[in-house]
């Protein structure tokens, strides 16, 4: 044996720095004895047993990357006995394939480069699944020809300082995720990963407890077999469930060290036992007010207790799974909340909007029909007045079930608000001859007597309906017509329905002549402004107003936004006229000013194509120069939807407009999908709710706890609270009493021209009170 290591020592002795240390321990092997004077007696096993005392790997391999020469711990690590039993054994022969393959590749480039590498990370897992990281370096050996015969490498184990970055990584990223609000399986499986990479041969798993309490749900194992994890989706909750369902039971953890002996798994164990899997500990995570929601647990196929380090990091798990799941709840109530009526369980119009235009453009490809139906109370006003808003809500509950039972979940039902439901109804019945007799049979059902209480009458209710592609070009015009048809109906004498049909043709304008026109418009000032102010409902002050752009054209007359600014946002003139706006907005602003009135902040709407436009910044400089006007005087309101399309360009956009000393709205705030999200991560200072949260708020309770809740977050965030759409002295107070700063809506003043603004702003130290009290 010795002469085989001293010949291979000397395929390897070269001019590195190893080549001394084979050549002394080739020339030790072949010393019988020293010179018994010598104190150290330095004899064959002196330098050997000093390498094997050494906690690092170190070796030497050939060209082929067999083992010539290893010290102890490498084949500790291996399982082996002695590391002579490594001479001649390539790693193939001795890690799993994968790990192998890995350190093959890396020996022969360095070999074949003949250049070393240095403090490398390598991971490795062991014949026995373990899994380690090591620092190494690598030393390509030369003979004294030059020829590259093999390496010497020095490998240090890293595992704990590894997987101690591993956790913090992954706790890091499990919190980013929670932050970010990503799906909650992806939040827990990462968690579920980051556990399992600090442990061997450890499977993680999560589990919830349902709605009723009594079964739990699989959440999150990606390393669980499907098939087992599949079986215990659903497993009930008790005193003998296994480890999970008996630690929701208990409320606390439950350590089975083998679970075909232990009786909590009696009932399971013919489930369990094809998979592998012999022992499980679980630990139980709560909520908010000690509410039990689930379970982590760690599975092995080895029947063992925990050890303190796995207990540890179990209930880190449970910590972290509890603030994920809560998050996750808050959220989907929040968008629940912000999608449905609370008092009758149906969508309300902000999901519905979005569905109807989902429904058109199927029908649009597959050229098929959808009709939507409008159904109005008559009169409820009466109810509520006669018996009072609690038997109103009963009644408005009764009438969403009667409307159910009618389409049978066949169609999709939303109430639109206060006394309005619409339908979308699809297939054979959207056909106008069908549509009738379903018009009819709604009718028929919606009518019949309601019994509440002592109490015993009949509401009647007016039903429209429209069609598409029939009578409409697209999602609005449908949901327009629809409405027309049903006021046909309450004029033709109420309790009735009626499918649209247009009494005369509508004005049809040529796009492109329209365009050119516009084009010249802005050239000729045929735009104006209107402005609407807006109060502080503390001070009762003008303390700003929206600007609002009009046209004037010479032949078609007076000209809302919503008959030219699509045309504009799709053709691109929307950016020549919101420079415009911009200028004369901030040069109307300052006249008012120098004026002598009160300085107040008046807000520009910005659309998509202007948002995304190069030049915005350079307009807005621009405006604000020309006119002179101090940037804390003019805000831009942005919308939600706006922000999200490229949220990183809007943060660099938005923080030069703040650097500029802009004020920054987002507008019509809580009908976009990323509402929280814009506020987390935008540079606002405004935010303004939208008016389809204000137009209910007499009546619907829903409304008011998403107006109080918006109020109370932009509150807590720092931010102004504005609600548009304010019409009734009702709503008024009510926004008073959740504290909302300022209002703007048709209670305090219409959009006007800058002239009666101007002298209205002239009066703004007469009290809010003294015009709307």
């Amino acid at each position: 044996m010795v002469a085989k290591k001293s010949q291979d020592y000397e395929d390897v002795s070269g001019n590195n720095e190893f080549a001394f240390l084979a050549a002394e321990l080739d020339r030790l092997n072949r010393l019988e004895t020293l010179s018994e004077t010598v104190q150290l007696n330095l004899n064959g096993e002196w330098l050997r047993k000093l390498l094997n005392e050494v906690s690092d790997y170190i070796y030497v391999k050939d060209r082929s990357s067999r083992f010539v020469m290893a010290n102890r711990q490498v084949a500790i690590d291996i399982g082996l006995d002695d590391a002579s039993e490594l001479i001649g054994k390539t790693d193939l022969e001795l890690h799993p394939r994968e790990t192998a393959e890995k350190f093959f590749a890396a020996e022969q480039e360095i070999m074949a480069s003949n250049i070393p590498r240095i403090d490398f990370e390598e991971p490795s897992i062991l014949a026995n699944g373990k899994r380690k990281w090591f620092a190494s370096s690598k030393f390509p050996v030369s003979n004294n020809a030059g020829e590259v015969v093999g390496i010497v490498g020095l490998s240090r184990d890293i595992t704990d300082r590894k997987r101690g970055d591993l956790l913090q990584q992954g706790q890091n990223k499990v919190l980013q995720q929670i932050a970010t609000g990503r799906p909650l399986d992806q939040v827990l499986e990462t968690l579920v990963v980051t556990i399992e990479n600090q442990l061997d041969g450890v499977f993680g798993s999560v589990m919830f407890v349902d709605d009723s309490g009594t079964k739990l749900l699989a959440g999150a194992a990606p390393n669980l077999h499907e098939d087992y994890v599949a079986l215990t989706d659903g497993i009930d909750i008790g005193p003998k469930s296994g480890s999970c369902g008996t630690a929701i039971y208990r409320r606390e953890s439950v350590i089975v060290e083998d679970i075909m002996k232990d009786p909590l798994w009696e009932d399971y164990r013919d489930l369990i036992e094809p998979f592998g899997l012999r022992s499980c500990w679980s630990v139980p995570f709560f909520g908010k007010g000690s509410e039990i929601l689930g379970t982590f647990g760690l599975y092995t196929k080895k029947m063992r207790s925990p050890t303190d380090h796995e207990l540890k990091l179990a209930l880190e798990a449970a910590r972290l799974a509890a603030v994920a799941v809560e998050r996750d709840r808050d959220e989907r109530k929040i968008r629940y909340l912000a999608n449905h009526d609370v008092l009758t369980g149906l969508p309300n119009r902000q999901e519905f909007k979005a569905k109807l235009e989902e429904k058109v453009a199927e029908c649009r490809n597959s050229g098929k029909t959808v009709a939507v139906v409008f159904v109005d109370l008559d009169n409820f006003k009466f109810v509520n007045d006669s018996f009072g808003h609690a038997i109103g809500d009963q009644v408005l509950m009764i009438v969403a079930e009667r409307i159910k039972e009618v389409h049978d979940g066949a169609h999709q039902a939303i109430r639109f608000g206060g006394d309005e439901f619409v339908l979308i109804v699809e297939g054979a019945a959207a056909q106008k001859p069908e549509l009738k007799g379903f018009m009819n049979r709604l009718k028929e059902e919606v009518t019949k007597t309601i019994q509440i209480g002592d109490l015993s009458f009949h509401v009647t209710c007016s039903i429209g309906a429209a069609c598409f592609p029939s009578d409409a070009e697209n999602a609005a015009q449908l949901l327009r017509n629809a409405d027309k048809a049903m006021f046909a109906a309450k004029a033709s004498g109420r309790n009735g329905f009626q499918i649209y049909e247009p009494t005369r043709p509508e004005r049809s304008i040529n796009k492109l002549t329209l365009l050119e026109e516009m084009r010249t418009g802005i050239e000729n000032n045929d735009f104006f402004l209107e402005y609407q102010p807006q109060y502080n409902l503390v001070s009762g002050r003008i303390i700003g107003a929206e600007a609002l752009v009009r046209w004037q054209h010479p032949v078609l007359g007076r000209l809302m936004p919503g008959e030219f600014i699509g045309l504009a946002e799709e053709s691109g003139l929307i950016v020549p006229l919101g420079r415009w706006v911009m200028k004369e907005a901030c040069r109307q602003n300052r006249e008012w000013q120098n004026a002598g009135l009160m300085p107040i902040t008046v807000g520009v709407n910005v659309s998509a194509r202007q948002f995304s436009d190069a030049g915005l910044v350079t307009d807005v400089r621009a405006a604000l120069e020309e006119s002179g006007l101090p940037a804390s005087y003019l805000e831009l309101e942005l919308t939600e939807s706006l922000l999200i399309q490229n949220a990183d360009q809007a943060v660099e956009l938005m923080d030069d407009f703040r650097r500029i000393g802009l004020k920054l709205a987002i507008d019509d705030f809580g009908i976009g999908y990323s509402s929280l999200v814009a506020l987390k991560s935008f540079p606002l200072t405004r935010l303004k709710i939208d008016r389809s949260f204000i137009r209910d708020l007499d009546y619907d309770e829903n409304d008011r706890s998403i107006a109080r809740a918006i109020v109370s977050l932009g509150r807590e965030l720092g931010l102004c609270v504005v609600a548009e759409g304010v019409e009734t002295a009702k709503q008024q107070a009510f926004l008073a009493s959740c504290r909302c700063e300022v209002v703007q809506g048709y209670h305090f003043g219409r959009p006007m021209s800058a002239g009666k603004f101007g002298r209205l702003l002239g009066m703004t130290l007469t009290p809010l009170d003294a015009h709307f009290g």
